[in-house]
């Protein structure tokens, strides 16, 4: 992070400084001075150039998207096609970021706190529901999509299987990061992702066109 402000690249270091002090801090320290005060610049800065703390706060979110995103790409690519590897790639993705961007991970699902519309989110919040629209679609033997308004529409009974795959996925990586699934063993947590996993690829597989 940059903490001298550098002419013509004032509103990255804000984003640097904003992106480190959620990471720091969390929601409840994230104020417009304190995101200045790390930027070593003028409290006016980050209104100029967000406006308010939700518009920045969108930006820091699209960047935990870019982080997500790029796991789940890394991971899926890692298993090679398998079907069932890639669900439980993509289980694994997400519990790997939502540990390691914990406070990221709470704001980036946070409509009242991000300032974007359904119709045109964030590129990277796109890609990321492309990706994990893509997994289920590929259990289902469905033909895979590149826009995030090829999704099927709710008359589609593809829905439902996608809504079922992000809800488990999102799910456990949610309560495993509030503390929710404390009863369960670190060592453990692997292999019930991994049964889980097997058991809803198996589900989808069966539902395949």
């Amino acid at each position: 992070m940059k903490s001298v402000y550098h002419h013509g690249d004032l509103k990255n270091a804000l984003l640097d400084a904003a992106d480190d002090l959620l990471l720091r801090e969390g929601l409840q320290g994230f104020t417009m001075r304190a995101c200045a005060r790390l930027a070593n610049v003028s409290h006016a800065a980050p209104a100029h150039h967000f406006g308010d703390v939700n518009a920045l706060l969108t930006a820091v979110a699209a960047r935990g998207y870019e982080r997500l995103v790029a796991l789940l790409q890394e991971k899926l690519k890692s298993v090679d096609g398998d079907l069932e590897d890639e669900m439980y790639a993509t289980g694994l993705a997400y519990v790997e970021f939502a540990e390691t961007y914990p406070e990221h991970f709470r704001i980036m699902f946070r409509k009242d706190l991000l300032v974007y519309s359904v119709e045109s989110p964030p590129t990277a919040m796109a890609e990321t529901l492309i990706e994990l629209t893509n997994v289920i679609l590929r259990q289902r033997g469905e033909p895979e999509i590149s826009l995030l308004s090829e999704v099927p529409g709710k008359g589609n009974p593809v829905i439902k299987d996608i809504l079922i795959g992000w809800c488990y996925i999102h799910g456990y990586a949610h309560l495993r990061l509030e503390g929710q699934l404390s009863m369960i063993p670190d060592e453990a947590h692997f292999k019930i992702i991994r049964e889980n996993s097997d058991r809803l690829s198996n589900l989808l597989q069966q539902r395949a066109v």
